[in-house]
């Protein structure tokens, strides 16, 4: 298998990013192919249990919640979400992936991971502090009618986060292949100058904003019921979660403002990583709970859902504005990058 994969020498794709493409690709790692063929592993008891219940199975679920045709839709949804990520493990090893235009390739696993991430962190954490607690049999509670067998939580949660180790090593292993050079960049490659010092302002700015809904969540995490559903949580797992939806984004944000302040010859590899987890997570959780709160299922049935959404948007709009900053300065940087070496190159062969 691996053989096959290296058989097929690649030409500098025409994208944007064709300057940072090596002429023939690397071979592939055995180590990235087992970690996306284990990541695409990983998506099938989800996806199984989300294809019955669509389907009209009631395996781990009691009553008809999942018949209500708004509860159809999100399974179909997550589903469609979940092997969305089969594809993406897919496309990281095979010869067609290489080829993907980087913002199409990009963009879906930036949102993966921020997904994916505070689960990942998150989930062994909560599990950890309650069996310290002598509760590890406690999860999540719903109403009888509509409860969800514990078996479920097991099996969904596990495989987010089998998914979210394989895809961070299988894109950080694919990402070092195709775009090495910003692996290589330095605090002082990134751009400067009068459209940066705009930048820079707006960075500031939302990383300032974004400390508001970092407040609310630890604000929960502490016990505050204001604004906050009754998502029928154990204490545990809300003291976790709840500080892990705060610290990570606010990781990505300090991340930001070092990225936009910092010139000197420190790597730039940590701080643009901690940033691509930060602003994903700021982005991808507050635009599920936007979603969440919009939708009338029987989950949430009762509940008050208007605090989530509130604090959704906030962070699905500081995430996104980070982002966008993220991915220009990374850009610019790059091409900058690139233009030396050509000249370089260039003065070289005249000399």
């Amino acid at each position: 298998m691996t053989k096959e994969l290296n058989s097929h020498p690649m030409k500098p794709s025409a994208g944007p990013d064709a300057d940072f493409v090596t002429e023939q690709a690397p071979p592939i790692s055995r180590l990235r192919v087992i970690a996306c063929y284990g990541t695409i592993a990983a998506t099938f008891p989800y996806l199984a249990l989300k294809l019955a219940w669509a389907a009209g199975s009631h395996i781990g679920v009691k009553g008809d919640a999942m018949e209500n045709p708004t509860m159809v839709g999100a399974n179909l949804a997550t589903l469609g979400m979940d092997a969305a990520a089969a594809t993406l493990a897919l496309a990281l090893i095979r010869p067609w992936g290489r080829r993907i235009p980087a913002w199409l390739l990009v963009f879906p696993l930036w949102v993966a991971t921020g997904f994916i991430g505070p689960i990942l962190i998150g989930a062994p954490l909560s599990g950890l502090v309650a069996a310290m607690t002598g509760t590890a049999g406690g999860e999540p509670r719903h109403d009888p009618a509509d409860d969800i067998a514990g078996w479920v939580f097991g099996i969904v949660y596990t495989g987010f986060i089998l998914q979210g180790i394989g895809l961070a090593i299988g894109f950080f292993l694919y990402a070092r292949s195709r775009w090495a050079p910003a692996f290589r960049l330095q605090l002082w490659d990134l751009p400067t100058g009068p459209t940066f010092a705009v930048q820079k302002i707006t960075i500031t700015g939302v990383a300032a904003f974004s400390l508001l809904p970092a407040g609310i969540h630890l604000y929960w995490a502490a016990g505050g019921t204001r604004l906050r559903p009754d998502l029928d949580q154990t204490w545990q797992v809300r003291l976790v979660m709840e500080d892990v939806f705060a610290l990570l984004p606010l990781t990505g944000t300090v991340a930001m403002l070092i990225l936009a302040g910092s010139r000197d010859a420190r790597p730039a590899r940590t701080t643009l990583a901690a940033a691509w987890l930060g602003t994903g997570a700021l982005f991808s959780w507050g635009f599920w709970w936007m979603v969440c709160a919009s939708l009338k299922v029987p989950l949430s049935e009762g509940k008050d859902m208007r605090g989530l959404g509130l604090v959704g948007g906030m962070m699905t709009l500081a995430g996104a504005v980070l982002a966008s900053g993220l991915a220009q300065t990374v850009a610019t940087a790059l091409a900058k990058r690139a233009q030396t070496s050509r000249t370089e190159m260039a003065t070289a062969e005249s000399s």
